[in-house]
């Protein structure tokens, strides 16, 4: 366990690094990203502000700055800098995973172990779900019977569908993405940004439950 979390801390430490190198004003301008200000660099992910510092690169969350930043999150924020095309746009199109561009041979797997451990969590709970996600600011969905709309980062949104189960049928969810997202990020930062997103919700639903 030690091995896999000093990798992740050596995989952060690097991308922490290049920071810097970036022209992180040029990218805010091409994705229309308005949080780039002369004295401090502030941008939205899933609906928190956090501030990126252009010189060593840490990433602190704005509104509790002694919270650590998940190895998610700053994946997701870092490679969005970095793999963002020059003038990326959203489509506005929807697709499930498998259609992502390069990334549909991690569908099983995708599923395995993000999608379905979401399903059975909010498995009877749907009440639970919807309030999750209305804590979060994520727009509600008619699509399913708990879904929802959110904000990735200003520029790029996600789905989120979930069906409860009953006597015959287990619960089932799924993840839409834009079909331009790897326009914004690699592909399998794809996979990060769904589980961060299903994870956000997954711990608001908690906090419901233990107040």
């Amino acid at each position: 366990m030690k091995e896999y979390q000093d990798n992740y801390a050596k995989v952060r430490e690097e991308w922490q690094g290049r920071v810097k190198e970036w022209d992180l004003k040029e990218r805010f301008e091409a994705l229309g990203l308005s949080g780039y200000h002369d004295d401090r660099i502030v941008m939205k992910y899933f609906g928190r502000d956090y501030e990126i510092d252009p010189e060593s690169g840490a990433i602190t969350d704005c509104e509790m700055p002694g919270r650590e930043i998940t190895f998610n999150t700053a994946m997701s924020i870092y490679h969005l800098f970095y793999y963002s095309k020059k003038e990326p746009k959203a489509s506005g199109v929807w697709i499930p995973f498998r259609d992502v561009p390069r990334a549909g041979v991690f569908t099983k797997a995708f599923f395995n172990q993000t999608v379905d451990p979401f399903a059975r969590f909010f498995d009877g709970k749907p009440d639970a779900l919807l309030k999750a996600g209305e804590q979060l600011g994520f727009q509600r969905m008619k699509s399913s019977d708990a879904g929802f709309e959110a904000k990735i980062y200003d520029c790029l949104s996600i789905q989120y569908l979930f069906w409860d189960g009953d006597d015959e049928f287990p619960a089932k969810a799924n993840v839409l993405f834009d079909a331009n997202i790897t326009d914004f990020v690699h592909e399998e930062t794809v996979v990060i940004i769904a589980a961060d997103g299903l994870q956000r919700l997954m711990e608001a639903a908690e906090v419901q439950h233990c107040g």
